[in-house]
């Protein structure tokens, strides 16, 4: 009978774990995660799910202690593993050996590929990066001209240091054709020659949004670039190759406007503080002779020796006219000092310059007119003045 010939379901489970097993030692599977466990053993215990069907996944922590990323519930995700039978239940699982995010996982590969390929070139080495200027008189920024960061950073500039003179160049961030713009910006900055500081960055998004800033090209022009880079990407938690390669990263395009002019607003500080530390040092100086005048004073009515009382008065009042007058010099000296570095300061603003009589030529797109050849017969461009701007055109030199 047919029934003599039945299986146990120990024999059936180990028939179907040697048929899976043996047919399915390697595959790739795409789903997304749920009940999600990482093990105090360091084991990885979790669902694979679609729309319709679910499977059990294991990952152990041999595999897992190299993944590029914390996976989580809800993440997609594809994993290369093998099938297994997990015979005291009947169930069958897969066990994961690779995983990484569906849909930017070939870009995090990539990600590390550049960024190990560069550290081996000494890219990311700090004893080649460049110190930023205590006090930078120019900053060039390379980024969007209609972006959110652009305006953040200029509304700063304004704020903490208006002295400093901002050179901007517009640059695609985002796209398969940033990343050549953001170099040939780059280039352009740092051959006028008159540029500290340069600021390369751009607002938050998503990694593929901020993927121009991990090309390698992009990297090595930082890399070589003789004027200091800055590099602000995105938020604080966005980790870009651009950011690894500057000599300084800030954690947002606004923190870089205040890292560059932080030493303005510390000296400021400084010259403040020392104001009122000499200020107090006299107001107690004064404190203190008055106290010894009241003393002689009181001494000398008990005593009553009227000779003696009026040579300690008039003494008393030279060495108050001396204090006085001491005092009014140092407060002098102090507050010359102190206007003279303003003075200093002020000087350096361009919007002075354009008080002397200068102006400033821009194009259209706003970038700046150096020399004749820079506009073509005919073409528009706006003359800015001390008091607004003027509009103009090119006419024929003949």
């Amino acid at each position: 009978m047919q029934f003599e010939k039945s299986l146990s379901v120990s024999e059936l489970t180990a028939q179907l774990k040697g048929l899976i097993e043996s047919n399915y030692s390697s595959v790739f599977v795409r789903g997304e995660i749920s009940n999600f466990t990482h093990h105090s053993s360091g084991h990885m215990y979790f669902t694979l799910k679609d729309k319709y069907s679910e499977l059990k996944a294991v990952m152990f922590k041999g595999n897992n202690s190299s993944l590029p990323f914390v996976p989580k519930s809800g993440d997609d995700v594809i994993i290369q593993g093998k099938l297994s039978v997990y015979e005291a239940r009947g169930q069958y699982q897969i066990i994961a050996q690779h995983m990484e995010p569906a849909g930017i996982g070939a870009l995090f590969l990539e990600f590390e590929k550049s960024k190990k390929q560069l550290e081996e070139e000494g890219l990311f080495d700090k004893s080649i990066k460049k110190d930023l200027p205590r006090f930078p008189r120019s900053i060039g920024i390379v980024t969007s001209k209609t972006g959110a960061a652009l305006r953040d950073m200029l509304t700063i500039f304004k704020r903490r240091a208006p002295q400093i003179k901002i050179i901007i160049r517009s640059a695609l961030v985002q796209g398969s054709d940033a990343s050549k713009d953001i170099i040939a910006g780059i280039r352009e900055l740092s051959v006028l020659g008159n540029i500290d500081i340069i600021i390369v960055g751009r607002g938050g998004g998503s990694f593929e949004d901020l993927w121009p800033f991990n090309d390698v090209d992009l990297a090595r022009e930082i890399s070589k670039c003789t004027t200091p880079i800055v590099s602000a990407v995105g938020h604080e938690t966005d980790i870009t190759i651009s950011d690894m390669v500057a000599d300084f990263r800030a954690p947002t395009p606004s923190a870089a406007s205040e890292i560059t002019t932080n030493h303005f607003i510390e000296a400021e500080q400084a010259i403040h503080n020392s104001r009122k530390h000499l200020m107090n040092l006299i107001t107690s100086k004064i404190s203190t002779f008055w106290q010894l005048f009241d003393n002689y004073s009181e001494r000398l009515i008990l005593q009553k020796p009227k000779n003696v009382f009026n040579q300690h008065k008039e003494k008393i009042g030279h060495l108050s006219k001396a204090l006085l007058l001491s005092m009014k010099r140092i407060v002098g000296l102090e507050q010359s000092s102190f206007s003279n570095l303003n003075t200093k300061l002020n000087a350096l603003s361009p919007t002075n310059t354009l008080e002397r009589g200068y102006s400033i030529a821009y194009k259209e797109d706003r970038s700046i007119i150096r020399k004749p050849n820079d506009l073509n017969e005919g073409e528009s461009f706006i003359v800015k003045l001390a008091k607004g701007e003027l509009p103009a055109k090119k006419i024929s030199q003949n």
